[in-house]
């Protein structure tokens, strides 16, 4: 059995992919359960040996606009059927979990286990004044994040076992117990009573360049002409952009040795 996994949706993030599962490897996830939403990148020759080694399963999400209600299904499916794991992170692509401390997950959660889920809160990051895509990493690029305590929605870690259903990308049901932060205080709904990072955190790199914050938006739009998201435009971008942040770069070195070791491998073959 696996102890830690995560599961996502993603849809045209092979740039991406990469650098998020390896440096999720590196705080110690063991599997990912990936669901393709109708990519259509290059998405399946960065997966290879991910797939090939059986450190990614990948399955089809479908295509269908509207989020929310993708996810939510995804994710029911997720945890009715991959219980060969001890808990299962839900995360996007532009959200990367690790422990302030230093930490391996592992380790920290093994504290929780008498608990069906722990609920962790986000900081959230802007564009660091980048109009595009700069090149390089995403933990190196944008180290700007938005100042503000009581956005205290969750991203959630549960355990299948115990976990009957998921109610929205937030929040799960379960067979007993009741999902916690990481104070082990109570979660009632997607948010926390106090906003607290210490020993776990999600860093959502919410907007990246103002140019792909764009593009995102429009894509959405495009899938669904109904869809409003409240992402910013202009001046709004200096909301996530109020103060550095650069806890993650302790993993920026062995993440930059991960990938290097990576394209070795895929030369060599």
């Amino acid at each position: 059995m696996n102890y830690l996994s995560i599961c996502a949706i993603y849809r045209d993030e092979a740039s991406y992919l990469a650098e998020w599962i390896e440096f999720h490897r590196l705080v110690g996830v063991e599997r990912f359960y990936l669901y393709n939403n109708a990519s259509e990148d290059d998405h399946l020759e960065v997966l290879a040996p991910y797939l090939a080694d059986g450190t990614a399963v990948l399955s089809d999400a479908g295509s269908e606009p509207g989020r929310g209600g993708l996810q939510t299904r995804t994710y029911t499916q997720c945890v009715q059927e991959r219980n060969e794991s001890r808990w299962i992170a839900f995360l996007d692509l532009d959200e990367f979990l690790f422990s302030p401390t230093g930490r391996p997950l592992p380790e920290l959660l093994a504290d929780y286990e008498q608990w069906p889920a722990v609920g962790v809160n986000r900081a959230w990051f802007g564009t660091a004044s980048h109009r595009t895509r700069p090149p390089g990493l995403v933990l190196e690029n944008y180290l700007q994040r938005q100042d503000r305590r009581g956005h205290s929605s969750v991203k959630s870690i549960v355990d299948p076992s115990r976990t009957v259903q998921a109610l929205d990308p937030h929040r799960f049901t379960f067979s007993e117990g009741f999902p916690v932060d990481e104070s082990k205080q109570p979660i009632d709904g997607v948010m926390t009573q106090t906003y607290s990072y210490e020993l776990l955190r999600v860093n959502h790199y919410y907007t990246k360049s103002e140019e792909e914050c764009e593009a995102r938006k429009q894509a959405r739009i495009r899938q669904n002409p109904a869809f409003k998201e409240a992402r910013p435009t202009g001046d709004e971008h200096a909301i996530y952009n109020q103060l550095t942040d650069e806890t993650i770069l302790m993993y920026l070195p062995a993440l930059r040795d991960a990938l290097d070791e990576r394209s070795r491998a895929k030369s060599s073959r």
